[in-house]
């Protein structure tokens, strides 16, 4: 079992070694950037087991901010108003116990503001099991991109909430 819980900033530190382990799904975070990621946040929380462990987190940031992701430009260049999934990982551990999907429909809940939810995962290099879970939580494909030098094309999704 787990449960969600907000992010504090002592659990930075574990969540860079989830984040790490989960690469190249997701790119290498340093500690300044994830601190001023938890500063901006709209929704940043971690499962943690019963022992306390993080087992994994959801980060999303707010529409409107000058973040030089070229993921999130797309989206700010399209639409105005938006919560942004920068990141979900979870513990290779504790993958393919409902833990993504508990953080999403957590989100999914919380989300007061906004009425969109944009997110894009990996097609090249294949990331199947991003792309079966989001469409399983009725995702929509709005576009494609190529990122870092044209090595990774992403499908870039929203979902209305």
């Amino acid at each position: 079992m787990f449960k969600l819980r907000n992010v504090t900033i002592d659990d930075i530190k574990d969540i860079i070694l989830i984040n790490e382990d989960a690469i190249p799904a997701v790119n290498s975070v340093s500690y300044e950037e994830f601190l001023n990621f938890y500063e901006k946040k709209t929704y940043f929380k971690v499962a943690i087991n019963n022992d306390n462990n993080i087992c994994g987190f959801l980060l999303v940031l707010p529409s409107g901010l000058d973040y030089q992701s070229l993921n999130y430009k797309w989206f700010t260049e399209r639409y105005s108003d938006f919560a942004y999934i920068d990141r979900i990982a979870i513990s290779s551990k504790f993958r393919g116990l409902g833990i993504g999907k508990s953080l999403y429909l957590d989100l999914e809940n919380s989300l007061d503001e906004y009425n969109m939810i944009a997110c894009e995962f990996n097609i090249e290099p294949p990331n199947p099991i991003s792309k079966s879970f989001h469409e399983s939580l009725d995702y929509k494909n709005v576009g494609f991109q190529f990122t870092e030098n044209n090595t990774k094309k992403v499908s870039l999704m929203v979902k209305n909430i």
